[in-house]
């Protein structure tokens, strides 16, 4: 089947940066240490918010990749769903009590503006109208979900509101594995989801950018900005040397896997971000921001490495990859969990032996598959 070139435009472009500045909200749940660890609580909240952002990007982004062509309404509902982003995004904090009946209705205006863009679709007929309900019918059950968890905001029922935020995020990721109907996989533009999830990926790397600049003191040079700044442009390379530059993009394929593996990448990067942030506080147990970054760097990897079935063709994700992954992983981690002294060099070093080993690898495979291909 022939895949038709589609051009990320300048609008999701200018979308995109609204979620700079969503994502950089986002550490402010988890960056305040009690007894030098972070609350479960705050963890929990952290990740239930994160998931819900990811879907309202994801869910605008899926309508732009399907249908979109940008005529005067789409750019119109768009705005609107911009302008509930901002405030969305204005709403994140810790105190959830606070912000739950704002975010909660930010995210009904923003589901209901891409609900009434498939709506056009579906009413204009044609061969993707099954399609098009299919994602009406998913977005109408999430709108649901959020109206409820508005109402109970209004009555401060936190943690009812919790379940239903939780509820949607659940219906949104699963409820296209149970609502195929007559989809039609043809109508996904894979090439353009691809460089729409690196676009998310590369905002998400920029927090960890301005994350790290607190480790940048002219008035105390040392050598942990080196360290930081090679772990975070390493991390980097990889994910690009695995995703943009193994993979192939030119495919059919509804890319679910992409999008659940893109979440965890998201994620993860954020919490390494968190990590470095935690560093930098005196009050943080070292212990504690070892484990996290450990566990940051593991989903990382996994998730990224489980798209390695979007490989070019010749090019494979073996056992032996997997289990010089494991093994870069179990090094660094204890590395990082060795009782250094708690300037922070311990968890940095391991951290940096875990992405220098994946980054070797992966270029490793690079520079086979170049050779392979000129032989």
């Amino acid at each position: 089947m022939e895949i038709e070139e589609k051009k990320v435009e300048l609008i999701e472009l200018f979308y995109d940066l609204i979620y700079v500045y969503a994502i950089s909200r986002l550490t402010t749940l988890v960056e305040e240490p009690e007894h030098g660890v972070i609350p479960v609580a705050d963890l929990l909240r952290w990740l239930v918010v994160c998931l819900v952002i990811l879907q309202a990007w994801l869910y605008l982004t899926n309508y732009v990749n399907r249908y979109g062509e940008w005529r005067w309404w789409e750019y119109l509902l768009t705005g609107a769903n911009m302008f509930a982003a901002v405030y969305m995004s204005n709403t994140i904090s810790r105190r959830w009590d606070e912000m739950s009946g704002t975010f909660n209705l930010a995210m009904l205006s923003m589901l209901a503006c891409v609900a009434l863009m498939y709506a056009v679709h579906a009413a204009e007929g044609g061969e993707r109208a099954a399609a098009a309900r299919n994602s009406i019918t998913i977005l109408l059950v999430d709108c649901l979900l959020y109206l409820c968890a508005f109402v109970a905001s209004l009555v401060s029922a936190g943690a009812i509101v919790v379940w239903l935020d939780v509820a949607a995020v659940v219906c949104g990721a699963f409820l296209p594995f149970f609502l195929r109907g007559r989809f039609d996989y043809g109508i996904i533009n894979f090439p353009h989801l691809a460089e729409r999830f690196e676009l998310l990926t590369i905002i998400t790397f920029g927090e960890g950018v301005v994350g790290m600049t607190g480790f940048f003191d002219p008035a105390r040079p040392t050598l942990r900005p080196v360290l930081v700044f090679l772990l975070i442009a390493l991390m980097y390379g990889g994910y690009v040397l695995q995703l943009h530059v193994l993979s192939e993009r030119r495919r059919v394929d509804r890319a679910l896997r992409l999008m659940f593996s893109h979440y965890l990448i998201v994620m993860a990067v954020n919490l390494v971000t968190v990590s470095l942030l935690l560093l930098e506080n005196s009050s943080a147990n070292r212990t504690f921001v070892a484990v996290l970054m450990l566990a940051s760097l593991a989903v990382f990897y996994a998730a990224m490495y489980a798209d390695s079935v979007y490989y070019r063709s010749g090019t494979t994700f073996t056992g032996t990859d997997g289990s010089a992954a494991v093994m870069f992983l179990l090094v660094g981690g204890a590395v990082m969990l060795l009782p250094w002294p708690g300037n922070g060099y311990g968890v940095l070093t391991g951290a940096l032996m875990v992405a220098a080993g994946n980054f070797v690898m992966l270029e490793r495979k690079r520079r086979l598959g170049l050779r392979d291909t000129h032989i």
